[in-house]
């Protein structure tokens, strides 16, 4: 199964705890009034520029931000909320740091680390407390690969199967008594499959998504280690079959929108949802693009590519090559 398919817990659709306070100025404001009025029911509070009321005001406002900061300080601690340095602590209580992607040059002598991305690294301490186990199972062999190379994105782990069954009549007599025959009833995408086998498919932040041959390498490498690979395991590392496809579509505005304003936004909305569907067994539906392409300020969309739905299996990853989006002249509604 795939690490999509694996982490079937999307954190980011949960609801809100009940930790995380709905915050409101109106009705902090209310209540402040309602004290104050149980305090002195005489006091008459008929005009917004009363100076009790800018004070209440100023009061709820001060509250508002102090609660406020009580939330922030408890979605630093959840890992659905967390980002940046609180994701790091949180990271730090399953050993997990965060990659380090590359150097960037700059004026500055050590110049500027790009590190691993918020969302790769949350997925890697989901994972984490299953790397405490060796690779046998799907969680662990997932994390040891986001582990091992930091171009992973994701990862489809299987195994080929077996069953056993009686020799051949014609067969019996020349073989021993309680002989029984092992037969291959799906291969997992390997050539001479045999019991102990393990199919990992790995898709990779390099070019259309296939890992090149030293990511292979170092992931190979990273799962046969003794302390990782289970002694009766053969680990097989394969490409992805890509779906390569080309989005080119014209979008038709509203009057008053500017252009090149829709256009960039509309760009990078598509470009943001592609990256997300750029995962095993993701479709790329013409419902979808239509969602994304009609943004802001978009009145009509005619998408000439994709003319269809494209079907992606477990093993197969959506590449967009190219992006043509055209602006037509606007009209009048």
């Amino acid at each position: 199964m795939s690490l999509t398919n694996f982490s079937a817990i999307d954190l980011s659709q949960f609801p809100t705890p009940d930790l995380i306070e709905p915050l409101s100025f109106e009705d902090i404001k209310r209540a402040i009034v309602e004290d104050y009025q149980q305090r002195f029911p005489d006091a008459q509070l008929n005009y917004v520029s009363d100076p009790v009321i800018k004070l209440i005001e100023t009061f709820a406002y001060r509250e508002l931000l102090i609660r406020q900061r009580i939330n922030e300080g408890a979605e630093a601690v959840l890992l659905a909320k967390a980002s940046g340095e609180e994701l790091d602590f949180l990271g730090q209580r399953f050993g997990v740091t965060r990659a380090v992607l590359a150097s960037q040059p700059t004026d500055e002598a050590e110049g500027k680390l790009i590190k691993e991305s918020d969302e790769r690294f949350r997925t890697r301490i989901k994972l984490a407390l299953e790397g405490f186990s060796t690779a046998g199972p799907t969680g662990a062999y997932a994390y040891h690969c986001f582990k091992a190379s930091s171009h992973i994105q994701d990862v489809f782990i299987e195994a080929p199967e077996f069953v056993m069954q009686l020799p051949p009549d014609e067969l019996v007599g020349s073989l021993p008594a309680g002989t029984m025959l092992l037969q291959n009833t799906y291969d997992a995408g390997l050539e001479q499959p045999v019991p102990g086998d393990v199919a990992i498919t790995l898709l990779s932040d390099e070019t259309d998504g296939t890992p090149s041959e030293q990511v292979l390498a170092t992931v190979l490498a990273a799962l046969n280690q003794d302390d990782v690979r289970p002694l009766t395991d053969r680990i097989n590392l394969l490409k992805p079959a890509i779906k390569t496809f080309t989005i080119k579509a014209k979008l038709h505005l509203y009057p008053g929108f500017n252009s090149d304003d829709v256009y960039q936004a509309v760009y990078a909305e598509c470009e943001n949802w592609l990256k997300q569907r750029q995962k095993f067994g993701h479709d790329i539906s013409l419902s979808g693009l239509y969602a994304v392409l009609h943004g802001a300020g978009v009145q009509r969309v005619e998408l000439q590519s994709p003319s269809a739905d494209i079907f992606v299996a477990d093993k197969e990853v959506a590449h967009c090559q190219s992006i043509e989006i055209g602006v037509e002249a606007q009209r009048d509604v």
